[in-house]
């Protein structure tokens, strides 16, 4: 490792692009711009005056007659690069003249000496590049396109745009200018997997499953009906709010099972196909209707009950390519705890709305299961399915919520 830092310190020590003789000027010209490259660019001069600046430098003066010579290798018609190399008293200028738009045809193949690992330094045609050669592990290129060191399996490239790392193992590490760094391992790289991570919300709607309990009541109004659970299917809807994220647990060629997790905000809105609104009594919840002054039932054009939770989910999945057919399947589970429910209702004629806030006796803390599955040219699908009862037991009728629908965002 010390002949490697030995040889670091020697490439930097060189001018860039430039040779073994202290007194050579080497100088770059974009000759579709013509600009002068490396260095900082004032883009409110000439070349010429920049080219003056440069000579200026170094104690040099660019002549009338020079300054013609360049623009003529300039202005020369050639399908590839160019050089211009002129002696001015004891120091020699070597001017390149790129082709900006044209490819890059030169390559820098390294060759190697003996286990002797002698220090040979070497530049291309039009000092392109300084290449250091030693042994066959260790590699220093010093150019317009950056530095370049490699130590066995172990690279560092230093450019324009940043740092980039390959360490032994495979793994890179970028770091770009302006921006924050990024990991990539090996394995991941070259595979376009489906991640299940960001801001999701859920839209679908939801329902309600079990039986109402059978009252031999001669009072009016009975507390239960069997139709009391009954809904308006495409008015109750479901919404959620995710924030996800995911960790690898194992990862195949084409396929990786990870776990989801995050936090979520929930709403279950249970719009009712009847008259009878949810009600809070001393002893449980049941379903009344609302009666007028002649003792005669309401008609309501919405009744509904809407509760919102806050929930975990836990989502175990497989993750394809963004290619095939099933980017995503996943089953797992989730717990929530209610922040608020309420009833809402619209009479028919007056158009009344009334909204009562309370807990009816619902089930403070609810868990489930959820699966999800993402395709490729459509939604992603998601189904949940509450395995504690809506309302506590003893305190209300036992009715299970489930909803389904797609993934947005």
């Amino acid at each position: 490792m010390r002949t490697l830092i030995f040889i670091i310190l020697l490439g930097l020590t060189q001018p860039l692009l430039g040779n073994n003789n202290p007194d050579s000027l080497l100088l770059k010209i974009d000759k579709r711009n013509q600009t002068l490259l490396g260095g900082n660019q004032d883009t409110k001069k000439t070349l010429r005056e920049e080219l003056e600046k440069v000579f200026q430098s170094k104690g040099l003066v660019l002549t009338d007659s020079l300054w013609q010579n360049i623009r003529t290798v300039i202005k020369t018609d050639s399908e590839g690069d160019s050089s211009l190399s002129v002696q001015i008293g004891n120091s020699k200028v070597k001017i390149g003249v790129i082709k900006s738009d044209a490819p890059r045809q030169k390559t820098f193949k390294m060759s190697y000496p003996s286990d002797e690992k002698k220090i040979n330094v070497t530049n291309d045609s039009l000092g392109k590049s300084l290449v250091i050669h030693s042994d066959g592990k260790e590699e220093v290129r010093v150019g317009w396109n950056g530095i370049h060191v490699k130590d066995g399996k172990e690279e560092v490239h230093v450019d324009w745009n940043g740092v980039q790392v390959k360490e032994a193992n495979g793994e890179e590490t970028k770091v770009i200018w302006g921006r924050d760094s990024t990991k990539v391992h090996p394995k991941e790289k070259n595979l376009n997997l489906f991640q299940r991570k960001g801001m999701n919300l859920y839209l679908g709607l939801n329902g309600l499953s079990g039986t109402m309990p059978e009252q031999v009541v001669a009072i009016y109004p009975a507390p239960f009906l069997a139709t009391d659970s009954e809904l308006k299917p495409t008015s109750s809807r479901y919404v959620s709010l995710e924030f996800a994220r995911s960790a690898t647990i194992a990862r195949g060629k084409k396929s990786a099972f990870k776990l989801g997790y995050g936090i979520s905000f929930d709403w279950y809105n249970f719009m009712f196909d009847h008259n009878r609104v949810v009600n809070k009594t001393a002893t449980a919840t049941n379903f009344q209707p609302i009666l007028d002054a002649q003792g005669k039932e309401t008609l309501l054009n919405k009744n509904k009950l809407t509760v919102s939770y806050i929930t975990l989910p836990i989502m175990p999945h497989f993750a394809f390519s963004k290619q095939s057919a099933i980017q995503m399947l996943g089953i797992g589970g989730y717990v929530s705890y209610r922040l608020d429910s309420w009833t809402k209702t619209v009479e028919e004629k007056s158009e009344d709305l009334v909204r009562t806030n309370a807990n009816f006796n619902l089930t403070q803390v609810r868990y489930g299961l959820k699966a999800e599955v993402a395709l490729r040219h459509f939604p992603d699908l998601f189904f949940n399915y509450d395995l504690t009862p809506l309302f506590e037991k003893g305190n209300g009728p036992q009715l299970t919520g489930f909803s389904f629908g797609i993934k947005l965002l």
